[in-house]
This record gives structure tokens, sequence and C-alpha cells, in this order.
């Protein structure tokens, strides 16, 4: 009986060994690409069961030093560091000095009362409406190569906004900005910068001893991945000044993030309540649960519960997710900004969850839209608050999504009524329930794009002499000057001397980057105003004809 017992053992062990050497290989295929020579890279690991299961360095860390990436190497996580800040935030709660229904005004009385109180969970959540200060530091003709700004900047850009985006909590719009205000907050009650908190509360307890928030340009990160971009066949580097952080400007390892990991999963006890906090998704008015939680997004993938983040940044980009269930997640760190993460760890997810029968029990049911349903969500589709086109169509029977830069449509399958996601990307979902502030809901990863029905129109019936002319913005404190050469209309601004225009709606322009130009006319049909959206997340700020 014990040697039957040994036997069955030893090959149980063989049979996982391989299976694991078996992964491996396929893991090493999916990255294979990005192993070029004297190339900066990436470094992964994935962790099972509080495991390790694989690791991997690719590229040099430094292209000039000739250092190589390894699960040591210490990258930007870029936006990953939200949950960081969230978790601040956290400790600040169970310090009771704070409370998430505090209106910011109390801490923030530089932000102007908007009539209803932005509290500090519309700050976590992304729904206090609040623009993000990227966005309109851009719409200003800001020069990030020469330009210094820090968290003040972002305060003092925020406190002058005339207007919210959404009414607080009601739904969910990307800000970079509310992270920011939310690390003033932290410094204001705790009198201590984001980084001394963070590394005294969090980073010790935890032994992330590699992890900092970058709160100086003179603080010294020992074993940094340099950014990289990719630009005429040579890899460039650049040296930022600015001094802004807590929606980003943080610094880890993969070592280090497999022990944040544990406590996403809820499996490391010291830290459950924090878990439980930051992916307690909040009910927005119309009822409906927020995906994006606190500094994570919280979806589904497959059947499980994915919490995961992604960032971009200059030189680089970053992607965590993890699984609770199956105790399983995924860290990849850039430092060659075209190098995106995300599809990477979705390819790698669908290694670990194979099609057995228990996995498609639990997956999500298999729903077949009708056919003659698809006539009510075919049509031509644009993001509120941006230019970003969309038509939805049908073809062969099944419907499909084409975006304004995609070479063909995307095939789209039914999941739930009205609810889709594309066929080779189950993390992109769109929503067609009917709302009375949107039409479609498309979300990446958690990340949703409110879309509203549209009429494109043809530039040859337009006549763009008729938008001609200087802009003057008091918000923004910019003039935009619209130009046409040979029957198209371009635009100049501070830092920005001929961006070519696209007709979108009636009076509509873009610039093809999710920004949107929108004319006004008086009561003799004459263009008297241009009001100006961007990124989803701005809406119609207000530039006068001169």
């Amino acid at each position: 009986m014990i040697r039957v017992v040994l036997l069955l053992f030893a090959f149980l062990a063989s049979y996982l060994i391989h299976g694991q050497e078996i992964q491996t290989k396929k893991i090493d295929e999916l990255l294979q690409s990005f192993e070029k020579p004297n190339s900066p890279g990436l470094s992964i690991g994935i962790v099972q069961n509080g495991k390790i299961v694989y690791s991997k360095g690719i590229g040099l860390a430094s292209v000039e030093g000739n250092t190589k990436n390894n699960s040591k190497t210490v990258f930007s996580i870029a936006s990953i560091a939200k949950q960081f800040t969230a978790s601040c935030i956290w400790i600040l709660v169970q310090e009771k000095k704070l409370s998430l229904e505090d209106d910011i005004r109390k801490y923030l009385p530089e932000m102007p009362n908007y009539g209803t109180p932005i509290k500090i969970k519309h700050l976590l959540n992304h729904t206090s409406g609040i623009r993000n200060y990227h966005a309109i530091m851009d719409l200003q003709g800001f020069d990030y190569d020469a330009e210094y700004y820090n968290n003040e900047t972002v305060l003092q850009l925020a406190s002058k906004q005339r207007g919210l985006n959404n009414k607080p909590g009601e739904k969910v719009l990307y800000s970079n900005t509310n992270y920011n205000l939310l690390t003033t907050i932290i410094e204001r009650i705790s009198g201590k910068n984001l980084n001394e908190f963070a590394t005294e509360k969090l980073f010790k307890p935890l032994q992330m001893n590699s992890s900092c928030f970058k709160v100086s340009n003179k603080q010294i990160i020992k074993n940094k991945a340099i950014g990289h971009q990719l630009s005429s066949g040579e890899y460039i580097t650049n040296a930022s000044i600015q001094e802004s952080y807590g929606a980003g400007s943080m610094a880890s390892t993969v070592e280090d993030l497999v022990k944040w990991i544990s406590v996403l999963n809820g499996t490391y006890s010291e830290f459950k309540s924090l878990s439980n906090f930051l992916i307690q998704c909040e009910k927005l008015e119309n009822g409906e649960k927020a995906k994006y939680a606190r500094g994570v997004m919280v979806d589904d993938y497959k059947g499980f519960t994915t919490i995961s983040h992604s960032g971009y940044g200059w030189g680089g980009q970053s992607q965590l997710i993890t699984i609770p269930e199956k105790k399983l997640g995924i860290i990849i760190m850039t430092n060659l900004e075209s190098i995106n993460p995300t599809p990477i760890s979705y390819e790698i997810l669908d290694l670990f969850l194979p099609k057995t029968k228990a996995i498609k029990e639990k997956s999500a049911k298999k729903y077949k839209e009708k056919s003659k349903a698809f006539n009510s969500f075919v049509g031509q589709y644009k993001e509120i608050n941006s230019d970003m086109k969309m038509e939805i169509l049908v073809e062969n029977d099944t419907l499909k999504s084409k975006g304004a830069r995609a070479k063909k449509p995307t095939a789209l399958i039914g999941f739930e009524k009205n609810k889709f996601h594309r066929i080779n990307s189950e993390s992109v979902k769109y929503d067609f329930t009917k709302n009375e502030k949107h039409d479609l809901v498309i979300t990446f990863g958690g990340t949703p794009f409110y879309f509203k029905r549209a009429i494109f129109i043809d530039s040859k019936t337009v006549n763009v002499k008729e938008f001609v002319g200087k802009y003057y913005s008091e918000e923004l404190d910019v003039v935009y000057e619209f130009f046409e050469t040979d029957d198209k209309l371009y635009l100049k601004y501070k830092n920005h001397d001929k961006i070519a225009l696209e007709t979108v709606q009636k009076d509509e322009f873009g610039n093809n980057d999710r920004t949107l130009y929108y004319f006004t006319r008086n009561s003799k049909n004459k263009i008297q105003k241009m009001l100006l959206s961007c990124d989803g997340s701005i809406s119609e700020i207000e530039f006068v004809k001169q």
C-alpha cells in the first residue's frame, strides 16, 4: 500500500512539473518578441498560492548602463500607485482621522462649493466629476519638458474649475486629479509627505523594502529601470522635472508586488480589512455598482472576479491583475513605452484557466442575443466629451464594432441581454442597456467609456472658413486660433503650431485624439463661441470668439 501511495505521489508530482514546464514554455514564447539585443524591456512575475511560479527579466534596465532587468529591478508603476494612495486613506480611516463621507472642502478649503459636496469616497472611485489635470494642462499648451508642476499646481488648477463633468456619485470618469487631491489631504492630516507616511504605515509592515513614492527630483532610487521611447530607430530617455505624485510617481519591483498581491487576494491576515476596503464597489446614483473600486478595478474574466490596474507613463507601462479565487496574480512592468503589458497579462491568464468542464460551468452564462435585436444597436456613436468615433454594424448575422482607426470591424459575442464582449478579448465589454444620458458604455477591464448615438458628416459639405478666427478662454487663459489651408481646418495655440482637424457632427471638429471642438451660433447663424471637451472627462470649456 505504501508503495502504491508513493508511486501515485511521484506520478502526480511528475504530472504537475510537466504541466508547469509546458506553461513556462508557452509564456517564454509569448515574450520572445520582446527579447532584442541592446534594448529596454520588461520584468514579469506570476504568483500562484503565494509563491512565484514564473519570473523573468527581459532587456536592459538602462541601455546606456547596460544593466539587465530582473525581479529586483525597480520600475515606475505609474497609475498602479493609486491603490497605495487609497491604502493610505484606509489607514487614516482606521486611525479615525477622517471619514469617507467627509466633504473634501474640510481639508481642501481652496476647492469651490459646487452646491453638492464632493466626498472622500468620490475621489477614491473617480465619481467626483473633477477634471483630469493632465488634460487641462494639455489644453493650455503646457510644455512638460520645460515647465515645472507639482501637487500644489494640481490643486490650483482644480480650484479654478467653474463646474464639474458630472454630479458627484453619478458615474465613473477616470481623473488623475482625484488622487493628487487625496495625496494633499493625506499630507495635511498626517504632517508627513506621502512617501514618509506610506513607508512607515504600509511598505515597512509589508516588507516592500524597494517600494517608494517619488516625491522629489532629488530622491535617489537605487536599481531603477530607466524609461525609454523608440524614436527614429534610437532609444531615447527623458529626465522629468515634475514633482506631482499620488496618482502615479511610485516605484516598485516584481518581488515587492508579489507581496502586495497577497493583500489584494485577502490572504494577508493583518491586512484583510484593507483588502475589503480596496475592492469595495459603491453604488452609483442609478443603482448600478461602479466597477472602479478604490484604486483598483473590479471586473470579471471568464467567470472569475479580477482585481486589476494598469499604468502608463513616459517611457513605460505596467499591469497588475489577480484572481483572488485562484490565488493567481500577474505583474508586468516595462521600461519601453511601446510595450503594452495588459493584453499580455490576459494571454497568460488564459494559460492558467484551461477550458475544463468546471471552468465552463463557472463562466458567465452563454447568452445568445437574437439577430433581429442587432438592428437596434446598429449605427454611429461618439464618446461623450470627446471626438472618438465608433460604428456598430452587422455582417453575416454577427454584431461587430469598428473604431475610427481600426482597419476592420471586430466581432462581438453576447453574454447577457444588451451586453457583449469582443470575440478576441472578454475584458472589453459593450453595454447597450438604455439610459437617458448615454446609449453605449464600453469598458476596458472595468474602466468605462460613455457613448451617445451620432450622425457624422462629410467634410466636403462643410465650409471651414466659417470657423476661422481667434477664440479666448478665461478659464484656461489661452487663445485658440483656427485657420484654413486648402479647405481644411487647423488649430494653433501655445506650443502647438498646426493641429489638423477633422469633421465630426454638425459644427463639430476633432483632433483624432479625444478632443472635441464644438462651435455654437447666434440668432443670425454666425459662429460666436467654441466649447472645448476632452478625454471624456472635460466638458465644454467656453471659448469666446474675438
